[in-house]
């Protein structure tokens, strides 16, 4: 016995070295047993005081026509108190008035109300990944040294129309627990950051103004619950009002719809919660509601109020078709109380039996969704109506039809527009105990508060058809209060499915959904046919980390989705660039991330957006929005012109949107035509010919066909003409011309130990013979074209995937060693043509280049290059040339995919054509300065000066990639801001054959790589291009273009 005694007291002792912390953090010194004085920030037991329940978003009318209408600030029923409100802010909750709510106050500073306070110049904003940004970590017990902490006070006047009104205070969110007073008497205390709390003020009122008063502290003891990937800020960021409405009242209300077996009828249930606040007694239908019975054994039943409806117009992500649901409550008389409304839609939701494939009201759909918290780069959490949405509006209008609230619940605005669009909506808790993993779910102390998390989040949003699934929050670990959260779920609303992704490895039994982040290529089958017996639909609720420039291979992904049993899809992560708007010392402005406002505890992973943080879709998004778009075209025979249709909607003909079909030859459109529209029918492929509407073509052209799929009319989302769809197919390849007569023009060539130099008419050329050679003067009427040499190079400024992720920098580091070595240089000339060769060797003799100059009297220089290398060396990062060009040919004209830019694995939505920009939009201006600007596919580009309309032209002899940036390649991989890159004297040409792809399943391992297709192997490559000076004031591209390819 004393030596079991012994072993356990010494297991005790060891435990309290253990780490608390998922980062392996120490845990703290518990805190002593002390006499009960806690505050209810510090009380896991308390997560609200004196709040009404949580109920569905919906406004009082007086009448019918009003509730219609939906206008709560033409209601008369409702006052906004958003706007200046006074402030005083102080770092920690001791520093804080005290007794302010006793009266009002004076000479405090002005705030915005809503906003984020770190935006408003209080505090700093922290972008923690995970892990909490202060220590110690010791729930339920909060910072007491540091915890930013404000007082907020505005006053208010009643209307006389309220008189004898039940008055509700909504605030939308607060960060993170609030205390409420209001003519200084203790109103109520509330947690929850992203959702709603209400108050009934009425007693409370008097006569004239009214003092409100709110005090806030950054990190409540719910904050333990809120440890979410984002920039962590605080205050009232929410709006708040009021709400006036009759003593009985609609409190709220809960409809659910049930469709047939054919989905065609349905049975319309109601559910009202009727509230006397009058303090006397009632009678009539009414009072059977207010005090219904409910039965010993089972549930009273959920419709109250129900009724068959024959047919109704279904909602779906495609044909979101709604009604308006009004509730009238009348006194004895028949005078009108109070209406309440909302917008019903009439759905369902399923998993086909054979495949566990998802369906709505019957039909097939695919969940191609995005990630979404809230962020805006000046006012940090606190969007405005405005803002919602255009954020909706970009999801919709790129084919997104899914939104996860990442991890929490939205403002009800944007329910409101999901509902109007068409997007399907998970609905998160805001649950997440990422640093703490899942100790709190296990700890019943805790349960309380979960279950608020969850169940008022489903009170507030239980009336939006656009939410499918319910999710009980995010990276918390699981126990017994998950699942105590999916079982009142489940109870509650029996219509929708429960998500939650930490249920695994094992996928619990109170999940519908079986759900992962960041799958590998081979996940899906691996999941789908596990021998488990296990069925369930599979969910990827993040994939394609789109950190920097990433987001590559989602075709490949969206190919194994479609094609694998039980994939219903998958959220991309994540929407926007979390990046915030500052300057530095010198008045330059960049957007922040992580550490730069001087945190202690913070990381800089940040920036993982497919729109940039002001919300400007990046290049990323444009390849979402083809590979999900529902119309998708295949060429089937171009001799025959014959196009494979494929209608991938649930319901959507292909007749709905208007047909043009584009041809372009060598890159310029010669036909836009629009044609019949084409019938055919959801889920089905058909064959069209439209050969009957192409032109006669050349022999010796390029041509291109492409079809546009447009809006018929004006959706609320998106004006008519808008393109829902494109595919653009080759139907004739360019056929090389005949060679013409090489120009006569006489050349002089002087050679000596460091270069050989030629001159011709209005030319000089110079390549080196010491030193790393190369390309290093070309001067065109005494133009130098030529900054800094054209020479063979193997590395791209590493991306956030390379840096933080695969590493290919120490994986492919041979090719990183630019040991680049001239061994030799000849010379082949007459009097018309001279041919330099710079003999290159690299990687101490394991790989070598052959680059050969070949210039004749006109001034075209032909490069032809070669690398040879031995076995066994690792991919390759690129194959390429790289120069410094004229700094004024700042304006870019090229022949091949655009207008954005595009990499091999992500490259799909960019059509081939001829397109031209400055070089400030040709390149992407990440965040983090990296790798960007690539163009595939390119068959010429023309960069030139904006003024004199010269510069220099590169024709490729084959499909090259290509890019350009006004900075050196090492000083966009040194700087941490965009605001650290510097003016590099000339313009950074990269002239590739090949660069690898840019990966992004993660950032953080080696699923960051490109696939193995869209790496480049070690093997000899060989690849020509054509350098030429190029006047556009005089000289004609297509001839230019024939020129310099005659030169063979």
């Amino acid at each position: 016995m004393k030596k079991r005694l012994f072993f356990f007291s010494a297991l005790l002792f060891q435990q309290t070295l253990f780490a608390q912390l998922v980062d392996k953090t120490p845990a703290p010194v518990p805190v002593a047993p002390s006499v009960y004085d806690a505050e209810p920030y510090e009380n896991p037991l308390v997560s609200g005081i004196n709040r009404d329940a949580s109920r569905a978003t919906a406004y009082s009318f007086a009448n019918l026509q009003e509730a219609l209408k939906g206008d709560r600030d033409q209601s008369g029923r409702y006052m906004s108190l958003n706007g200046q409100w006074d402030f005083s802010f102080a770092l920690k909750p001791a520093d804080a008035p005290k007794d302010f709510y006793k009266s009002r106050v004076s000479g405090w500073n002005k705030i915005t109300v809503p906003s984020s306070w770190e935006m408003q110049g209080y505090d700093k904003p922290i972008y923690k990944s995970a892990v909490y940004p202060f220590r110690p970590v010791n729930p339920p017990h909060v910072p007491q040294d540091y915890n930013g902490t404000g007082c907020y006070q505005r006053t208010f006047t009643i209307p006389a129309g309220w008189k004898n009104m039940n008055i509700a205070l909504h605030f939308g969110g607060v960060g993170s627990g609030y205390k409420v007073w209001l003519n200084g008497k203790f109103v109520g205390y509330a947690e929850d950051s992203f959702l709603a709390s209400e108050f009934n003020i009425t007693p409370y009122l008097q006569e004239g103004e009214n003092i409100l008063s709110v005090w806030v502290i950054r990190w409540s003891d719910g904050y333990f619950l809120e440890d979410q990937d984002q920039w962590r800020m605080s205050g009232i960021h929410r709006e708040v009002y009021l709400m006036a409405e009759p003593k009985l009242r609609i409190a709220d209300f809960f409809y659910q719809t049930k469709l047939d077996k054919d989905y065609k009828d349905a049975l319309l249930s109601i559910r009202p919660r009727i509230e006397n606040l009058s303090g006397k007694e009632m009678h009539g239908s009414v009072e059977s509601i207010i005090n219904e019975i409910y039965p010993r054994l089972d549930n009273a039943k959920f419709g109250l109020l129900e009724t068959k409806v024959h047919n109704p117009l279904k909602w779906s992500d495609e044909q979101p078709n709604l009604y308006t649901l009004t509730l009238s409550l009348e006194d004895s008389a028949g005078h009108v109380l109070e209406v309440k409304s909302c917008k019903l839609g009439f759905r369902s939701i399923e998993f086909r039996k054979e495949d566990s494939k998802l369906l709505i009201n019957g039909k097939l759909t695919y969940l191609y969704g995005v990630n979404r918290p809230d962020h805006d780069p000046v006012k940090g959490k606190a969007l405005s109506r405005e803002d919602i949405l255009r954020d909706v509006q970009t999801i919709k209008r790129f084919n997104f039809n899914c939104i996860r609230l990442s991890h929490y619940p939205s403002d009800p605005y944007l329910l409101d527009l999901c509902d109007e669009y068409g997007i399907l909506v998970i609905d998160e808790a805001n649950l997440e105990t990422h640093g703490l993993g899942g100790k709190l779910s296990n700890d019943p102390t805790w349960t309380g508060a979960y279950l608020e998390r969850s169940s008022r989040m489903v009170l507030r949003d239980k009336n939006h058809p656009s939410i499918i699934f319910w999710s009980l929050g995010n990276e918390a670990g699981r126990g017994p209060n998950h699942a105590a959260m999916a079982a009142w779920i489940h109870d509650y609303d029996i219509t929708r499915p429960v998500h939650y992704e930490p249920a695994n490895p094992l996928d619990q039994y109170y999940v519908d959904v079986v759900s992962r982040m960041y799958p590998a290529m081979y996940t899906p089958a691996l999941l789908a046919n596990q021998p488990n017996g296990d069925t369930r639909p599979i969910f990827f609720c993040e994939y394609a980390h789109s950190m920097g420039n990433s987001t590559g291979n989602v075709k490949e992904f969206w190919d194994l989705f479609r094609s694998t049993k039980r994939v219903i899809g998958g959220c991309i992560w994540e929407f926007k660039d979390q990046g915030l708007l500052k300057k530095d010392s010198t008045g330059k402005a960049f957007y922040a991330y992580g550490g730069d406002y001087g945190e202690k505890y913070y990381d800089d992973f940040t920036i993982k957006g497919i729109v940039a943080a002001d919300g400007r879709p990046k290049a990323a998004i444009y390849e979402c929005k083809h590979v999900f778009q529902r119309i998708a075209c295949e060429l089937v025979n171009a001799e025959q012109g014959l196009v494979k249709i494929s209608n991938r909607s649930s319901i959507t003909n292909a007749d709905a949107y208007t047909v043009t079909l584009i041809v372009k030859e060598n890159g310029k459109v010669i036909l836009s035509k629009e044609i019949p529209a084409i019938h055919l029918e959801a889920g089905r492929d058909s064959i069209i010919n439209i050969s009957a509407y192409l032109p006669k073509r050349k022999e010796t052209a390029e041509y291109y066909a492409e079809l546009h799929f447009t809006l018929k009319t004006d959706e609320p989302w998106a004006p008519k003409g808008f393109e829902i769809a494109t595919d653009q197919f080759l139907i004739q390849k360019k056929e090389r011309t005949a060679p013409i007569a090489n120009s006569n023009s006489p050349l002089t060539v002087a050679e000596s130990p460091d270069a050989v130099t030629v001159h011709g008419k209005g030319f000089d050329i110079s390549i080196g013979r010491i030193g790393e050679g190369g390309l290093s003067a070309y001067a065109y009427h005494g133009q130098q074209q030529v900054v800094t040499p054209l020479l063979p190079h193997f590395t791209r400024p590493l991306t956030d995937n390379d840096k933080r992720g695969w590493k290919p920098q120490k994986k492919l580091q041979q090719w990183y060693a630019n040991d680049l070595q001239l061994v030799n240089t000849t010379v082949e000339k007459n009097a018309t043509r001279v041919a330099v060769t710079n003999y290159y060797t690299l990687i101490h003799d394991s790989a070598s280049v052959k680059v050969v100059y070949t210039i004749t009297g006109d001034g075209v220089v032909k490069v032809d290059y070669a690398l040879d290398v031995k076995p066994g060396l690792p991919n390759i990062p690129k194959v390429g040339m790289q120069m410094g060009i004229n700094p004024n040919d700042s304006t870019i004209e090229w022949y091949g995919r655009g207008p954005l830019e595009n990499y091999i694995d992500r490259r799909t939505g960019f059509e081939v054509g001829i397109y031209s920009l400055p070089i400030s939009e040709f390149m992407e201006p990440y965040v983090v300065p990296q790798e960007n600007g690539n163009r595939t596919d390119t068959r010429w580009m023309y960069l030139s000066d904006t003024k004199t309309k010269q510069g220099l032209m590169v024709v490729a002899d084959s499909l090259l990639s290509m890019s350009a940036w006004p900075y050196t390649e090492q000083n966009i991989q040194t700087a941490r801001h965009t605001n650290k890159l510097a003016d590099a004297g000339f313009i950074t040409l990269n002239i590739d054959l090949v660069q690898m792809g840019v990966g992004g399943n993660d950032s953080w391992s080696d699923g960051a790589a490109p696939l193995d297709q869209y790496q480049v192997k070690a093997q000899p490559y060989r690849y020509s291009f054509y350098l030429l000076p190029f006047d556009n004031r005089k000289d004609n591209v297509s001839e230019t273009v024939k020129k310099a390819k005659s030169k063979n």
